[in-house]
């Protein structure tokens, strides 16, 4: 049976800012061609620093491989669209279609100005004037023209109203029936829900879960119990502990040992869903 080709490898990512404040830490994580892939995650634990270490915009240490090279030699390869959508803010639409059609050779004009009427944007006025989510919309609609093999959007769907969002989704799905490769940053769950063929959950810098949905529900159970419950959580091999107002909320493996939490008085058993997973993973990380 023939390996799936690797989009992208990272192995040991690591990247601390002035202050020793650690923003990722030690992450790698691989992607196969024609999937699209979720790194979601709270604000802050790390998404932007790992997709501006990808793109070779900012120094660190570890290794990232794109389809087997650097990122400097398969660069045209790659369409981007970044957390802050600033870099036209003194050029109306048609200038800056003009100018990303020259920066690309492989951006198709006349499908960008389709996009740019389906989001319905002004050609003429100023892009400095618009509104987050019609900056959202011309980075999509320039990045989705672009003919590449891996598109990295970070926050895609920043500002735009329920029904643009939904659309928005739909135009990245087509980017992979057409055998291309997706990588977006989200904290919004329905999203990842709706898309992602697989996600990867950041928290404080790190990868705490990698794989599928279907993945989550088969593995892992959800426990719920009151705060008083004299029990030793860290014996039982947990995956996540959370505290939450007057309960805790523990993640397991779905094996033999979970027989022993249907002992615990008042505990409730749970088959996962995404909202609740994250939630766990994030104030388990934090703390709370």
């Amino acid at each position: 049976m023939e390996t799936p080709e690797l989009t992208l490898k990272i192995s040991n990512l690591k990247k601390t800012y002035p202050g020793e404040v650690q923003a990722v830490r030690g992450v790698s994580l691989e992607m196969e061609s024609q999937h699209i892939y979720a790194l979601l995650g709270p604000n802050g634990a790390g998404k932007t620093t790992v997709l501006k270490s990808v793109l070779g915009f900012i120094d660190y240490s570890g290794s990232v491989e794109i389809f087997g090279n650097g990122v400097d030699q398969i660069r045209d390869r790659i369409s981007f669209v970044p957390e802050e959508k600033s870099f036209y803010e003194n050029l109306n639409v048609e200038k800056a279609l003009r100018l990303a059609s020259k920066i690309s050779g492989s951006l198709d004009g006349k499908h960008a100005r389709e996009l740019i009427n389906h989001y319905k944007l002004p050609f003429n006025k100023k892009i400095g004037t618009f509104s987050n989510g019609m900056k959202t919309a011309l980075y999509i609609s320039l990045a989705l023209s672009t003919d590449s093999d891996l598109y990295i959007l970070d926050e895609p769907t920043w500002g735009l109203d329920p029904i643009l969002r939904e659309d928005t989704l739909e135009f990245i799905r087509e980017k992979v029936i057409v055998g291309k490769t997706v990588l977006y940053t989200s904290h919004i769950i329905p999203e990842v829900e709706r898309i992602a063929d697989e996600f990867f959950i950041m928290v404080n810098g790190r990868i705490r879960f990698a794989g599928t949905m279907d993945g989550i529900k088969e593995k892992y159970r959800i426990i719920h119990m009151p705060l008083r419950t004299k029990v030793n959580i860290e014996s039982k091999d947990s995956f996540a502990v959370a505290k939450e107002l007057n309960r805790l909320s523990v993640i397991v493996e779905n094996d033999e040992k979970i027989e022993e939490f249907y002992r615990i008085d008042d505990a409730t058993i749970s088959v996962p869903d995404l909202e609740e997973f994250f939630q766990i993973l994030v104030r388990s990380d934090n703390g709370k």
